[in-house]
């Protein structure tokens, strides 16, 4: 704007000259002088409009520049708070994981508690029973001692009776006494018997007490981390901005669960090599032994390393249901704008146990953004089973598992609302559908 001011006297002349006829001597230096004038004057009262518009430009581009860096502190501090939010709820889960845990062992040994408090109360009246008969008989023994008391042992021989019946109510002395002796010793013994039954049924009792309570505590710790979790949950959906950002966090859930699984692969290689080469051989002495025809018979742990290390074969409904109950997601079925369900989703009950599919390794058990407590299972020959969402695991990373084993309870780990089970399937590190192994 200040260049077109500027030039315009020049490019005036320009125009004057190159369009009109030359002038008169006497009237061109006045009328030239006049145009100039003229232009010059318009040139002055443009300059003020032209600066005010440049000004205009940089304030505006301020004011951008100033909403471009309110908008990014905001976001960042939304990312940060969501950061917070989510190790908040990893933590809150974890200890949802570890009470539940406690609160299956304490469960656990109060049904064993159970169970011996019952065998005492049978056996404490059985040992009441034994006690009352064995009472009667010594009271019948003691009357009958009484009713003979006027012919004792003593007065027989220093009467010197030899006669037949003395020799038999002799006899029959010697045997009640014996008899009477007999009943008391094992009265005796029944009386210290049930005192030492019904002692240890008191502690049983007071043990039980104290679990109860302590099983009262874990309840109370497990429903405050849960209202807590739900705070948190609240929270973490109220800051996650919809559809793009979702999208965003479960395409970096996925990246952190394949990238977690390549790191236990890594660490695992040592042991999966050295286990592929024994099964190797196990395999290569059952191959000889077949074109020999001689009998060959694996040792158990042989067949248990030919188990874990074979894979899962081909689909045709052999392995068995990791847990039973409604399926809320299918593998294939749209998850959120173009991303796809890796595996299914299982609705079950919450605490019920997770069962492993075949016969395996523990490769990872980890609690991982999305998926919550996940247990990932080796099984040979690039197959892997996964389990997540889970309440609690309960077996440790490197823990050889059978078909049919618990490895978890079922929880809503990972930030999910209703207790279920994400199950998957990889064969080479690549997702296939889980379902035609399953069986009926």
């Amino acid at each position: 704007m200040k260049e077109s001011a500027f030039f315009a006297p020049s490019r005036v002349i320009q125009s004057v000259n190159a369009d009109s006829q030359p002038l008169p001597e006497r009237t061109t230096p006045r009328r030239l002088t006049s145009l100039c004038a003229s232009v010059f004057c318009v040139g002055v009262l443009l300059w003020p409009l032209a600066s005010h518009a440049a000004g205009d430009n940089q304030s505006q581009l301020k004011d951008i520049q100033q909403s471009i860096a309110e908008k990014e502190k905001v976001v960042k501090q939304q990312l940060q708070q969501r950061r917070s939010l989510q190790d908040q709820l990893r933590q809150q889960e974890k200890t949802i994981a570890q009470v539940s845990r406690q609160m299956r062992d304490t469960q656990g040994a109060l049904n064993q508690l159970g169970e011996d408090i019952s065998g005492l109360n049978a056996s404490i009246a059985k040992r009441q029973k034994q006690q009352s008969i064995q009472q009667s008989i010594l009271a019948k023994q003691l009357d009958a001692a009484f009713r003979q008391g006027q012919h004792s042992a003593e007065q027989l021989i220093l009467s010197g009776e030899e006669s037949q019946r003395s020799e038999r109510i002799l006899a029959y002395f010697s045997y009640l006494n014996e008899a009477r002796l007999q009943t008391i010793e094992e009265l005796k013994q029944t009386r210290n018997e049930l005192a030492e039954q019904k002692t240890t049924l008191l502690a049983k009792q007071n043990q039980q007490k104290t679990l109860l309570g302590e099983q009262q505590m874990q309840q109370q710790k497990l429903e405050l981390a849960r209202s807590t979790r739900r705070k948190t949950l609240t929270a973490l959906e109220a800051s996650l901005e919809k559809d793009q950002q979702r999208l965003v966090e479960l395409r970096q859930n996925e990246i952190r669960l394949r990238d977690k699984i390549v790191r236990a692969e890594r660490e695992d290689r040592l042991r999966a090599e050295r286990e592929a080469r024994e099964a190797a051989k196990v395999h290569a002495k059952e191959q000889q032994a077949k074109k020999t025809g001689t009998p060959y018979q694996p040792s158990e742990a042989d067949r248990s390393l030919m188990a874990r290390t074979g894979g899962l074969g081909r689909p045709a409904g052999q392995a068995i249901w990791p847990v039973r109950g409604s399926t809320l997601h299918s593998f294939g079925e749209p998850l959120h704008g173009e991303l796809r369900w890796k595996g299914m989703v299982i609705e079950a009950r919450e605490g019920s146990e997770v069962k492993a599919i075949a016969d395996g390794r523990v490769l990872l058990a980890y609690w991982l953004q999305g998926y919550g407590l996940v247990v990932v299972i080796e099984h040979g020959k690039g197959d892997m089973s996964l389990y997540g969402y889970n309440q609690s695991t309960l077996i440790n990373v490197g823990t050889q598992v059978r078909a049919g084993q618990p490895i978890a309870l079922v929880g809503t780990s990972g930030g999910q609302g209703t207790p279920s089970l994400y199950f998957e399937i990889r064969r080479q590190g690549q997702v296939v559908n889980p379902l035609p192994w399953l069986g009926r």
